[in-house]
């Protein structure tokens, strides 16, 4: 009868996470116990007084944790270079063919390329065209840089709007 509830169980049997979230957006939480709707910064049912569990938010685009420590450590410095250029791409493919760290990044910048040629490509669009190829030239400025301090803090964060598209497989 948890499903769907958030239920983590308790000391009673029932206790639930608040505030969990599903694609970005927050689910309204209802007490298991007498099922009245929990506003967002309580932490008891207003009706029964059921205490309510908190726990930390992780980001649905952070995929830091499937990597090995050791993996990330070896290649941050070259997952970073991946987004600079084509040729560190390569050399990242060869010099660490097994590294699923790398091969993330390397994803990602291969992404951000693709996104780079297509902004080019709307380039020949007078006017709106134009304007389009000058915001996805600043985005893609941007993103270089996300992914660039991304990869060399060991993390694996999709980048915004490119980020959930694969093109090199890193599983």
């Amino acid at each position: 009868d948890c499903l769907g509830t958030g239920c983590i169980g308790g000391a009673n049997g029932h206790s639930f996470v608040y505030g969990e979230r599903l694609f970005e957006r927050r689910i309204p939480m209802f007490c298991p116990k007498c099922g009245t709707q929990i506003p967002e910064n309580d932490r008891f049912c207003p009706n029964c007084g059921e205490p309510v569990a908190t726990a930390p938010v992780v980001a649905e685009n952070d995929h830091t944790e499937m990597f090995d420590p050791e993996d990330i450590r070896k290649t941050r410095i070259l997952s970073a270079l991946c987004y600079v250029s084509v040729l560190f791409v390569i050399v990242g493919l060869l010099v660490e063919p097994n590294s699923k760290f790398i091969r993330y990044h390397i994803n990602q910048s291969f992404v951000l390329y693709v996104f780079a040629l297509l902004c080019g490509i709307v380039a020949i669009i007078p006017f709106l065209g134009w304007i389009a190829s000058v915001v996805g030239a600043v985005a893609c400025v941007v993103f270089t840089v996300m992914g660039v301090l991304r990869a060399y803090k060991g993390t694996a964060k999709d980048l915004p709007l490119v980020g959930k598209y694969t093109i090199v497989y890193y599983n």
